[in-house]
């Protein structure tokens, strides 16, 4: 089914999903590559050539893990790929699926919006902290964490809308190589 056959709002939601997606990607691949290359140098520069490390080569990857690992998250969400206990929902009949996966959906979103004010809350209080080698504030690593905790949010308000009109089968699965069964 194209897009633009699936009415509106359907279409409104693969649009979001698909932004989203585009800019996890390439988050992640920035980041993932900027992280490789720091860590290389920092190991080079203290084990091959034993110049007892570079200092940026040190701290840049604890500034950019976080940024890493929350667009990751994101990306898993939208593919099915994170982790979910969903024993229970095979032996319920279509229409308790769709109430319990909404349900639960709706339950996560409220999480995530809470978890992103909180990040907020102490980015605020973590901005006074200096970085004394690349001068950046601590507030960064939670900006990501807030961020993250905001696309997943989204994310999986658009996968509860589609349950919700469209029947549990609209959830995302995983592939089967990357799941345990």
């Amino acid at each position: 089914m194209q897009a633009s056959d699936r009415g509106p709002l359907l279409a409104a939601l693969d649009t979001a999903d698909k932004i989203v997606r585009l800019a996890c990607k390439w988050a992640v691949f920035s980041t993932g590559t900027v992280l490789l290359v720091a860590i290389t140098i920092g190991v080079i520069s203290r084990y091959v050539i034993t110049v007892g490390g570079v200092d940026w080569a040190e701290e840049l990857p604890k500034q950019l893990f976080a940024w890493f690992i929350m667009f990751g998250v994101v990306l898993a969400v939208q593919t099915g790929n994170h982790i979910a206990v969903d024993l229970a929902l095979h032996a319920l009949p279509e229409r308790g699926k769709r109430l319990v996966m909404v349900l639960t959906s709706a339950i996560v979103v409220f999480a995530y919006a809470y978890l992103a004010l909180t990040a907020l809350e102490v980015a605020d209080i973590a901005k006074f902290e200096i970085n004394p080698v690349l001068g950046t504030p601590g507030s960064l690593p939670y900006f990501a964490l807030a961020l993250g905790a905001i696309l997943t949010a989204l994310t999986t308000m658009t996968i509860a809308i589609r349950i919700g009109l469209l029947g549990s089968a609209a959830a995302p699965q995983a592939r089967p190589e990357d799941s345990v069964q």
